[in-house]
């Protein structure tokens, strides 16, 4: 009975030991085993991710910065698309391993994910209707009008902190444009890399760029990464350092119009 007892021990911490290894893998090996880096990024976000019409793809800035993640880890790279709001809860239940969009490195956003060395300087933009000749300089120049803002970004959450009277939350851009277009809002506070690229090419919506303004809130792009995954935290800075190094993220910013 007692040598019977002796094995069940000895098995049992055999079992748990081999668990122990197995949940401990490292996010690198693990990514390497599987052979693919899964990105998570938003269709919406021209230039930095966007649904690119001619190849059915998820393409732009933060795209082409994580196939150079993938060629340094030798591995495939997927794009997998994925609204805003779903971004952060998609990398906390590892259905993707990096987030790679339009998204500013906070520190409301560390307090549950990681992020890379920053990538690019990035931020915000007022769009007016095409007819509004207001010389709109800052913030306190439309604390009294309707405001729109994305759902989920940090200006949505600065302007509600500097008192924006009448804020609109919307689940993208170009629903901002449309709102004001018809009418319904007087301005939107945005991504300005995206309204930019939006107002060229989307003439259906009578919006431009206030030129007058001058950004409040200038933040840094990063690639979002799981808190546990420290190893893949160090083999991505790496790429960013090397990129910026050899002037690779001026190259890629070029190619998207930055």
């Amino acid at each position: 009975m007692k040598k019977r007892w002796i094995i069940c021990a000895i098995m049992a911490v055999i079992f748990f030991s081999g668990f122990d290894t197995a949940s401990a893998q490292s996010a690198v090996d693990r990514i390497k085993k599987s052979g693919v880096l899964k990105i998570g990024s938003t269709a919406t976000g021209v230039p930095t991710t966007f649904l690119d019409t001619n190849t059915g793809k998820i393409s732009g800035i933060m795209v082409d910065v994580a196939q150079a993640f993938a060629d340094h880890l030798g591995v495939k790279l997927e794009v997998i698309e994925t609204p805003w709001a779903s971004l952060i809860p998609s990398l906390q239940s590892n259905k993707i391993d990096l987030i790679c969009a339009a998204m500013s490195i906070t520190d409301e956003r560390k307090k549950v994910i990681d992020f890379s060395d920053p990538i690019y300087p990035y931020a915000e933009t007022l769009i007016v209707k095409k007819e509004d000749t207001k010389p709109y300089k800052g913030i306190a120049d439309i604390k009294n009008l309707t405001i729109g803002a994305q759902v989920g970004t940090v200006y949505a959450k600065n302007l509600e902190k500097e008192g924006i009277k009448d804020l609109k939350i919307y689940d993208n851009i170009q629903d901002i444009m449309r709102e004001i277009t018809l009418g319904r809002i007087d301005a939107g506070v945005v991504d300005g890399p995206v309204a930019g690229w939006l107002v060229k090419t989307k003439p259906e919506f009578k919006v431009k760029i206030a030129e007058t303004y001058v950004p409040a809130w200038q933040t840094q792009i990063g690639a979002g990464i799981n808190q546990e995954d420290k190893d893949l935290k160090v083999e991505v800075d790496k790429v960013v350092q090397k990129l910026h190094k050899e002037g690779k993220i001026k190259q890629i910013l070029t190619k998207w119009g930055q």
